[in-house]
C-alpha cells in the first residue's frame, strides 16, 4: 500500500455550492489555498469540480465579470473518482485518459463521501519524496 494514492492525496478538501458565483469560488480558493473546489448541489452531494483554470477560462479569457458567472456553468462534471487503494500508475492513467488534473478519492461503496482529492501537485510531491527516500 506504500504506493497507493491514499498515502499522498490531499485529505483537506474545500467545497462550494454550484449556485455560488465564480468570484466566490476564487475567494474560497484563495482563503483555503486550494487549486480546486468540490462543487456540491443543494443536497450537499458532490456534482463537480471547479479549478483555477476554469475560473481563468470563464472570466479572464471571455471578459465576463466573475460575479455574474455561476459555478455550475464552469465546473467540470461528472466528477472523475478513484479508490484510495489504487496504485500511483492507475491514478496517472485515469487522469490522462479523462484529461483532468484532479481526482476525487472515494471508497467504492460511498461515492458521495469523498476521502480526499488528488492533484497533479500531489504527484509532484510524491515523486519528490520518492527521490529523497532513494538517497
Amino acid at each position: 500500500m506504500k504506493n497507493s494514492i491514499g498515502k499522498f492525496m490531499t485529505a483537506k478538501m474545500s467545497y462550494i455550492l454550484q449556485s455560488n458565483t465564480a468570484q466566490e469560488a476564487a475567494l474560497k480558493m484563495d482563503q483555503d489555498s486550494a487549486s480546486a473546489l468540490i462543487v456540491l448541489d443543494s443536497n450537499k452531494t458532490p456534482v463537480g469540480v471547479v479549478t483555477h483554470r476554469d475560473l481563468v477560462r470563464s472570466s479572464c479569457i471571455e471578459d465576463v465579470p466573475c460575479n455574474s458567472i455561476l459555478v455550475q456553468d464552469i465546473m467540470s462534471t461528472p466528477i472523475v473518482t478513484i479508490d484510495p487503494y489504487s496504485p500511483v500508475e492507475t491514478a496517472a492513467d485515469v487522469m490522462k485518459h479523462n484529461n483532468v488534473r484532479h481526482l476525487l478519492v472515494v471508497d467504492s461503496g460511498k461515492p458521495d463521501e469523498p476521502l480526499g482529492i488528488l492533484s497533479s501537485r500531489d504527484f509532484a510531491l510524491y515523486i519528490e519524496n520518492e527521490l529523497i527516500d532513494e538517497k
